[in-house]
């Protein structure tokens, strides 16, 4: 049964992004913001300004001492670091409880597999020439925000959907579609658009398991490639994860050779390592 206007409703109910983290990442974009500005918006969020100057004492980013003000921690983090935070920050909330039970995954598994994805894209970005890390961590971070939505439908369905995958070959997300006319992937794209995320963040998330996507951006590319290599390291896959491959023409194109891919790897199980306790990993 097509259940594809019902889950497209449920979009609506999703609870906007936070304010303050909208400002402050349009402000860090503008040439010559002071720290001192983005720390007067960023005062009026108690949670994003607790984990700033939480991260920054342990010691996650290296810092060379400890900082009690928000106005220093701003200084010695730097914008790409600020960004990264405020986005971690502000998305926890949405993968509370048995967010992503539908996929049979277990609870904080959507959350962290989530975080490593946007850790791997964004060390797979540093090595591409005119990505923005702190873009790629954000669509890595926000890639499957539509299980959000789509969970309990697809656990209503998980059987059929399953019996697809190992009777006609389809993967996943094709069978997602086939069973609830339309995916996580769409409807992640559909709540980016709704909190005013950029087109090409939203393609991203919205094409992470298209075929195409090596005729897409190289952010859509480096995204596509991050989940399936999480996926396939067994961090967050769930019933999913039995039916997606990874991308070998992606590491074609960008040239990617099985070193590079286990350096960024083991990068990502120690910044998850470190970032435990903060993000609730």
């Amino acid at each position: 049964m097509n259940h594809a206007d019902e889950i497209v409703a449920r979009v609506e109910h999703i609870p906007p992004f936070p304010k303050v983290a909208q400002r402050v990442m349009e402000m860090i974009d503008q040439p010559g913001v002071k720290a001192k500005e983005l720390a007067e918006v960023i005062m009026f969020d108690q949670a994003i300004t607790a984990n700033i100057l939480k991260i920054c004492n342990a010691g996650y980013f290296g810092l060379p001492r400890r900082v009690s003000s928000l106005d220093e921690a701003l200084v010695l983090m730097g914008q790409d670091a600020l960004k990264d935070v405020i986005i971690a920050s502000s998305t926890a909330r949405y993968y509370s409880g048995t967010v992503g039970a539908g996929y049979d995954l277990g609870q904080g598994e959507l959350w962290k597999h989530s975080v490593a994805t946007g850790i791997l894209a964004r060390h797979l970005a540093g090595k591409v020439s005119g990505l923005k890390t702190s873009v790629a961590f954000t669509a890595g971070l926000l890639h499957d925000i539509g299980k959000l939505v789509a969970s309990s439908y697809v656990g209503d369905y998980l059987n059929e959907i399953m019996e697809l995958v190992q009777s006609s070959g389809r993967t996943f997300v094709e069978a997602e579609v086939e069973c609830l006319g339309i995916s996580h992937a769409e409807l992640g794209a559909m709540i980016l658009e709704k909190w005013d995320f950029s087109p090409e963040l939203v393609e991203a998330v919205r094409r992470h398991h298209d075929p195409s996507a090596l005729e897409g951006s190289p952010l859509l590319l480096v995204v596509t490639l991050a989940n399936s290599l999480v996926i396939s390291a067994g961090i967050g896959g769930g019933a999913e994860g039995l039916a997606t491959a990874i991308r070998g023409e992606v590491l074609t194109r960008f040239g990617f050779d099985e070193g590079t891919l286990d350096r960024c790897m083991l990068q990502v199980v120690t910044e998850m390592e470190t970032a435990k306790d903060i993000l609730a990993l």
